[in-house]
């Protein structure tokens, strides 16, 4: 169990945090419905700004293998939160080691199609 830091407003966050997770482990289907209708505030658990959101987003869809349409949109909702492309390939490197070699090795050319590069020359 993780350790608790003192201040009730941390301990409330937690508490929030803890009961949110429990709802989604036993499928409380509001909790659910909540989450996967990508509600901000799901459970009362503080939302991510715009940027994070975007660019965690992107490591799901990079991680699950979505296609080069998807991650142009994950992408372009990035940019518009105010990533670089440095961060937005930095999420592929962070992923990395959890996609592997042949994760990085067919993922680094959707990415960077949807990121608008011409890859056709490199991959010539």
């Amino acid at each position: 169990m993780r350790p608790r830091r003192s201040g009730s407003r941390f301990r409330l966050n937690v508490e929030k945090a803890e009961k949110l997770l429990r709802r989604l482990a036993l499928n409380d289907e509001s909790a659910v419905h909540s989450v996967l209708a990508g509600n901000p505030e799901a459970g009362g658990v503080p939302a991510l700004d715009r940027k994070s959101h975007a660019l965690v987003s992107l490591g799901a869809l990079l991680a699950m293998g979505a296609g080069t349409t998807s991650l142009k949109w994950m992408a372009d909702t990035a940019y518009e939160a105010g990533a670089t492309d440095e961060e937005i390939v930095g999420v592929l490197v962070a992923a990395g080691p959890e996609l592997g070699l042949a994760g990085i090795v067919c993922e680094a050319p959707k990415l960077a199609l949807a990121m608008g590069y011409d890859v056709e020359d490199v991959l010539s």
